[in-house]
């Protein structure tokens, strides 16, 4: 019997490969695919000409019927080189590098090893939660979150409240064992002079709204203990606000998982809840109208949304002209909360609107 010819195949070079025919690497930080096949890439390259260096600049979504994903060769998250050139710098340290490059190089592998046990099991809660809910109901549920009202941030509003201090309780915003606890901490402010508040204003150590209810702290010991106390909370308050990552657990913030590492965050809607609290707490100290284009500066706030969230809270919007340095005027959006309060349709229509 002749032999089966079997058939044969010959690689031609045909020069280096243009843009449009490069091939991309792709690699999933959190986890590996199990079914490559179902994935549907898409890459957008930059059409930037007058910078040579964003020529190179690419954006890889790739698309399940599950999940999406976006990874980039550019900004902060990009890999600095390929995993060969890491694993022969490594390979090289480990021969040839001092006690010091070896003891971090041991650490870094632990590390990762300890960064990608994390990822797994993050990819791996994430496919349960998927699995368990099904991708339209979390797409839902994240849509109901976006649009919600910022009345469900708000402390209890009594709107048939008799007195503008009965509208939001303050012991809603401080319970009594915590009014207690701020005696302690609140003393300075309780005994601040007019000298020092001239300091704080040069270091610029607190905000404008701080700065300005301590200089109308009443001169009645009892009065200005309840004030000091009130200012000192407002404080922390808009410095809590202002953090990006909080190092210790607290209740207004929420986990979150990024580069490898788990932390604490403070998150939209709780900002916006905060946001609410620290204006209550100003209209308790500053007689129920506060200066809100200051507190819109000191909480770094749009006025679009300071404004926002004001008439949420139902409080009047008017304007006044405040003197400056230089013999220079502008105006101040005001806030004041007064019986009877504005229709909430009012409001409504208006915020619609707006979004």
């Amino acid at each position: 019997m002749a032999a089966e010819m079997l058939p044969s195949a010959r690689w031609l070079y045909c020069g280096e490969p243009d843009e449009s025919q490069r091939a991309v690497l792709v690699q999933f930080s959190n986890g590996k695919l199990q079914n490559p096949g179902n994935m549907r890439f898409t890459l957008y390259n930059s059409n930037d000409s007058t910078n040579p260096r964003k020529r190179k600049q690419r954006i890889l979504a790739a698309e399940t019927d599950r999940l999406s994903y976006v990874g980039n060769n550019f900004g902060t998250g990009a890999l600095k080189c390929n995993t060969l050139c890491r694993d022969k710098m490594d390979s090289c340290i480990e021969a040839f590098g001092t006690t010091k490059q070896k003891r971090a190089l041991n650490s870094r592998r632990m590390n990762k090893v300890g960064s990608e046990s994390l990822n797994l099991a993050v990819s791996k809660a994430a496919e349960n939660i998927i699995d368990k809910k099904g991708v339209d109901a979390l797409v839902s549920d994240a849509i109901q979150d976006d649009s919600q009202d910022d009345s469900l941030y708000l402390p209890p509003c009594y709107a048939d409240a008799a007195k503008p201090e009965d509208v939001y309780k303050f012991e809603d915003i401080l319970s009594s064992a915590e009014y207690e606890a701020l005696k302690s901490p609140s003393e300075a402010f309780s005994k601040i002079t007019s000298k020092e508040i001239l300091k704080i204003i040069e270091e610029n150590s607190h905000c404008s709204t701080v700065i300005e209810a301590l200089k109308s702290l009443p001169s009645n010991e009892e009065n200005r203990d309840h004030q000091a106390r009130c200012i000192w909370f407002l404080d922390t308050l808009i410095k809590f606000r202002a953090q990006k990552h909080v190092f210790q657990k607290k209740s207004l913030t929420c986990l979150t998982y990024n580069n490898g590492s788990l932390r604490n965050f403070i998150s939209n809607s709780m900002k916006a809840k905060i946001t609410a609290y620290v204006i209550i707490l100003a209209l308790h100290i500053n007689d129920f109208q506060i200066d809100l284009t200051l507190l819109q500066r000191d909480l770094k706030l749009s006025e679009k949304r300071m404004i926002e969230i004001a008439k949420a809270m139902r409080l009047k919007i008017s304007k006044r002209k405040v003197s400056l340095a230089a013999d220079q005027e502008e105006d101040h959006k005001l806030g004041t909360l007064s019986i009877p309060l504005p229709q909430v349709s009012d409001y409504q229509s208006k915020r619609r609107r707006i979004t």
